[in-house]
């Protein structure tokens, strides 16, 4: 089991939030940000943004508990942590292994957030560590999005951990010029996450080394989940 040697401490968080309206696109939007605040965080939404905007438009209407009418909301983190295990449940520790932390890890629970993704089985928001303030070498465990559209090229059944994992800039894509394909087996297996897709292009441009292999597969054929464990030196 690969593990993350280096864990980057993140100065901002995005929130994402996907509709859930039969047909429409499941193309996450970016409603609001995270801002550390000293041992708390604020939660600051994106009002001004295009993503804000095209959210509102299919039906988000807030954070729960947060009003958009407004726009910052101060020492936020207390409600967020109530989307992950407390530290004191007695399984604490596996829920860290499976995000590929040990469990003597000096991690902040802000960090923890984003390296977790926070996602709830009830909404549809999820929390993104964009790494942008990263130094190398760090590690990340990365969901490959998208994988059921491609699990046709790349049946489920033929995933096995280990197989390596290569990523492309596909500035042709009609719905993202910025989308970095994900290729495992020589196929298109899915995508990075648009809040990492930034700093992804800049270690490309950088000439950083990024290893990439298959290190979870979670759920069944029905409902696959993709973890990649990322490596950039």
């Amino acid at each position: 089991m690969r593990y993350i040697e280096h864990i980057v401490e993140p100065d901002r968080l995005l929130l994402s939030w996907q509709t859930s309206i039969p047909g429409e696109s499941r193309l996450r939007m970016f409603v609001a940000e995270l801002i550390r605040n000293g041992n708390d965080a604020d939660l600051v939404y994106l009002k001004e943004s295009e993503d804000f905007s095209k959210a509102q438009s299919l039906g988000f209407e807030k954070y729960t508990g947060f009003d958009t009418e407004k726009e910052v909301h101060e020492n936020v983190l207390g409600s967020f942590m109530k989307r992950l295990p407390p530290r004191t449940r007695g399984d604490f520790g596996r829920f860290l292994e499976a995000l590929r932390i040990k469990n003597d890890a000096n991690v902040s629970d802000f960090a923890l957030l984003g390296y977790s993704g926070a996602k709830l089985p009830d909404d549809d928001f999820t929390v993104i560590h964009p790494f942008e303030n990263a130094s190398p070498p760090f590690e990340l465990m990365l969901p490959v999005q998208g994988y059921r559209y491609y699990k046709d090229q790349l049946p489920f059944a033929e995933l096995t951990k280990n197989m390596q994992a290569e990523f492309e800039a596909e500035p042709e894509n009609p719905k993202d010029a910025k989308a970095i394909k994900i290729v495992i087996d020589g196929v298109r297996a899915g995508y990075v996450s648009r809040g990492l897709t930034g700093s992804f292009h800049k270690w490309m441009q950088s000439g950083l080394t990024i290893s990439a292999y298959v290190e979870r597969i979670n759920g069944a054929e029905q409902n696959p989940e993709i973890y990649l464990y990322v490596s950039v030196k």
